[in-house]
């Protein structure tokens, strides 16, 4: 039985048409055919009803269609195994992590881990920190870096509790923290885990505005242009903060409040310890976590 032969039987049960099978398959009609004749002969079945030019999967078809899934997935990943092999890895980490990590800490973690463990092929699937959890649990990644915690029972490390701070446009830098919070329009994260906290701290000022972007990235752009402030964690902001894209502040009035850093796993290993002691490094390295 070719391989071919499944995939294109893949193809066709899926439209139920060997002409746009073909056009999927980059492959001529009668090729198709004869790769479902093939198949049909091998198995001794019919998977195909046909009903002139048109065609219909049968309940011969249907049931082989779920078993030659199974047959594929097992065999593209042992030839992405092999193909890792051939290139020097040993192994496989696939690591869930959060956008407001990747966009910060993310790139030196890996670049790190990458020197210290060569023959891990790391592999990167960026969720939403309330997806990281339940990704973990099922075995979709081997590790999640998260902003929150999970209802799951999981093995979870605090990798930092950074202190938030205010950031405003350079044009403005020369501004009181406190004139800012009451002028300009502030942009929040409402599926932050802290933001329930500013809330609170946000009460004792008379009046303030707030408009809600709730992806970081956006959010620093918008106070580069002008258009507001915003509470971010420092890791968040360093590098634009040291390119002088934007200024920051130390507020005292939010100064008990942290954003934290997690790192999920539903179990240990070795990897594991390998990767949690270079996010240790990073971390710490980055200061006041």
């Amino acid at each position: 039985m070719e391989t071919e032969w499944l995939r294109t039987f893949m193809v066709a049960a899926q439209t139920e048409n060997f002409r746009e099978t073909a056009e999927k398959r980059f492959i001529t009609q009668s090729t198709v055919t004869k790769h479902i004749q093939h198949l049909e002969r091998a198995l001794q079945t019919t998977l195909f009803d046909r009903q002139g030019k048109q065609v219909i999967l049968n309940r011969s078809g249907a049931y082989f269609y779920q078993q030659a899934q199974r047959m594929l997935t097992i065999l593209d990943e042992g030839l992405q195994n092999m193909e890792s092999f051939l290139q020097g890895y040993t192994s496989k980490l696939t690591i869930g992590v959060a956008p407001q990590i990747a966009n910060s800490t993310l790139p030196t973690i890996i670049k790190e881990f990458q020197h210290r463990k060569p023959t891990i092929q790391v592999v990167i699937e960026l969720l939403k920190s309330n997806e990281i959890g339940e990704a973990v649990y099922t075995g979709t990644v081997d590790i999640g870096l998260s902003k929150l915690t999970s209802t799951r029972e999981l093995h979870t490390v605090i990798l930092a509790q950074e202190p938030l701070q205010l950031i405003a446009p350079i044009a403005k830098k020369e501004l009181n923290a406190m004139v800012l919070l009451q002028q300009e329009t502030l942009l929040t994260h409402e599926y932050a885990p802290y933001w329930q906290e500013v809330q609170q701290v946000l009460q004792q000022f008379t009046s303030y505005q707030t408009m809600h972007i709730n992806q970081t990235e956006v959010i620093k752009n918008f106070v580069k242009h002008g258009l507001g402030i915003a509470f971010l964690p420092k890791s968040v902001i360093e590098a634009d903060y040291q390119q002088h894209l934007l200024h920051r502040y130390a507020v005292a009035e939010f100064a008990h409040i942290k954003s934290n850093t997690y790192a999920l796993t539903k179990y240990t290993s070795v990897d594991f310890d390998a990767f949690l002691a270079v996010c240790d490094i990073v971390y710490k390295v980055d200061g006041d976590v």
